[in-house]
Order: C-alpha cells, then structure tokens, then sequence
C-alpha cells in the first residue's frame, strides 16, 4: 500500500481572481510586468517574495488559460481607469485651487493664504491682549 503525497497547488482561486499559493500575488500583477515584456530576470527581482517555481506557474497559468485571463485583466485595467477618474474629478471639485494651476502657483497661493491666516490670528490675540 503506497501513500500518494499530495502536492499544493502554485496557484490558487481566491475571491481576488487566480494568485500565487500563499501569497496575496494574483496572476494580474504579475501580468502587467509580463504586458511590459519585462524578463523573468526582472519580474523575480522586483517580486522577490515568489519564486522561480512560482513565476513558472504563472506563466503557465496564463497559457493554459489565456482568453479568461486576458478578458480579466483587460476588465481590471478599464475598472482602473475609470476610478482613477473619477477620484481625479473629486479631487478638482475639492482642490481649493482653480483647475490648471501651476505647482508655483499654487504654492504662491498658499504662501498667501498662510500670511493672512497669520496677520488674523495675530490681530486677534492684539484685540484679546491689549497693552
């Protein structure tokens, strides 16, 4: 009677879509350094907490089961792209800056602001201090 080891599986489903076993690395992150034909060399350097194995199964991952993949991954980039949007719009709405201004401009602005904010305060404390 011989026992069979089962062996863990290098990639598993998670409610995140298709990762690496054991990490929070979905296939996804790793596709966008594979979309930017970025060596196995370069992906293991920069993702130094997964292995050789592991970038293999990925790889291998993706090959078997491409179309899906690709249509995810497309589907996560648009859904990125319109959140980035979006926070983009509600940051204008709530910058108290006119849209277009210069970083320089800005910090013109916000010099100004600061020195009336100063001369107030200091005006106060004289009317609640008088000598």
């Amino acid at each position: 009677m011989s026992t069979m080891t089962a062996v863990m599986p290098l990639i598993e489903e998670t409610p995140r879509g298709p990762s690496i076993a054991g990490t929070r690395i979905t296939i996804y992150s790793v596709m966008d350094y594979i979309k930017n034909n970025r060596s196995k060399e370069y992906i293991l350097e920069m993702m130094p907490m997964i292995t050789a194995e592991q970038l293999d199964a990925v790889y291998e991952y993706i090959e078997q089961h491409r179309e899906q993949v690709e249509k995810d991954y497309d589907r996560i980039l648009r859904r990125s792209e319109e959140l980035q949007e979006r926070y983009k719009k509600i940051q204008l709405e709530r910058s108290p800056f006119p849209p277009g201004i210069s970083d320089e401009e800005k910090r013109k602005l916000m010099r100004q602001r600061i020195a009336e904010m100063k001369a107030a305060a200091q005006a106060n404390n004289d009317h609640h201090n008088p000598a």
